[in-house]
């Protein structure tokens, strides 16, 4: 388990502020780019529905401060699995707008790598290294790649996405040569407390159940990832070598460590500017709540987690495995 968080003195907080004023603020077919808009937020367009979140420049936003959060919380490591310097073809499974992808391949130190991101929205960036292409497609159809095809396969934050997690890896394996790796990054969006700083009658806790309650009904899908059952996918489709690696991201500016409250107020920034993107038609499709009842919650999970004495934490996992190095996929 990780190691917990240390959080600032008493003395630290009363001798601080209130909460820094942080604010961070080819053609493609008409079927794809005919948005939905619902609750003043844009969402894709191909495979309706199949994603529950929003794919506008506001949820964009979010995205981008939740990967750079991860990406601090692992020291900046952003590929754990023991990848060859000579990395050919890499896939980016549900690449989201891009720049994570970017910054996780270092495109430009793979000059003669061939690099995709998929995903259901093409809200990428269109200045990209140009051995980067990225593709509208869905993962849970069958991929259209050639079998034994890559090198490396990778993912970040793809729980509440994807519905068949079992049909994603038996792909991934499919699809990657022997001896190649596919490696997933992934967050709990079940907030705990090392200290007993976070109550059962929370409403962040309440929040977090309620998310887990509508992605249930949503399709059977679920927010709750651990490192362990991961893992257990992973080797059931076949991989060897299967490490799980488990991390903490503190959500506010309560660590006294430095960099795990830098880490903090970008994962907070990201909660209180994005959280109604995350909640709006998740508990009002699925859970019945009205709009005026989801703000006036989402009000209260707001203060809560500006407090400096709750020292809430998301879990996140980096998994890894490698495809045995016994032949072809026939």
């Amino acid at each position: 388990m990780a190691a917990p968080i240390a959080a600032l003195s008493n003395e630290d907080v009363e001798n601080d502020d209130q909460y820094d004023d942080v604010s961070y603020t080819t053609s493609i077919a008409s079927s794809i780019t005919d948005y939905k808009f619902e609750h003043g937020r844009r969402y894709h367009a191909y495979k309706e529905g199949r994603y529950l979140l929003p794919n506008d420049e506001a949820e964009q936003d979010r995205m981008d401060l939740q990967y750079h959060a991860l990406r601090l919380a692992f020291g900046d490591k952003m590929i754990f699995a023991p990848v060859s310097e000579k990395l050919g073809r890499v896939l980016d499974a549900g690449t989201g707008t891009g720049p994570q992808l970017m910054q996780t391949i270092k495109a430009d130190a793979y000059p003669d790598a061939e690099i995709y991101g998929i995903d259901l929205s093409p809200i990428q960036s269109r200045f990209s290294a140009p051995n980067v292409k990225y593709q509208v497609d869905d993962l849970e159809q069958p991929w259209t790649f050639p079998l034994d095809h890559f090198d490396y396969v990778h993912t970040r934050i793809l729980y509440g996405s994807l519905r068949d997690w079992p049909l994603f890896f038996a792909q991934s394996f499919k699809h990657l040569r022997p001896g190649g790796h596919l490696e997933c990054q992934e967050i709990a969006v079940d907030a705990c407390a090392d200290d007993g700083t976070l109550p059962a009658d929370s409403a962040i806790t309440a929040w977090c159940r309620n998310q887990e309650e509508a992605m249930q009904k949503a399709g059977g899908m679920t927010l709750l990832a651990t490192g362990e059952k991961l893992k257990a996918m992973m080797e059931e489709a076949g991989f060897v070598d299967v490490v799980a690696k488990e991390f903490k991201i503190p959500i506010g500016q309560w660590p006294a460590d430095e960099k795990m409250r830098e880490t903090g107020t970008l994962q907070l920034v990201a909660m209180l500017e994005g959280i109604g993107g995350l909640t709006m038609a998740l508990w009002t499709r699925f859970l019945g709540w009205e709009r005026e009842d989801v703000e006036d919650e989402l009000a209260k999970v707001r203060a809560e987690w500006q407090r400096k004495d709750i020292h809430s934490f998301w879990p996140a996992y980096a998994v890894y495995g490698r495809k045995p190095l016994q032949g072809k996929t026939g």
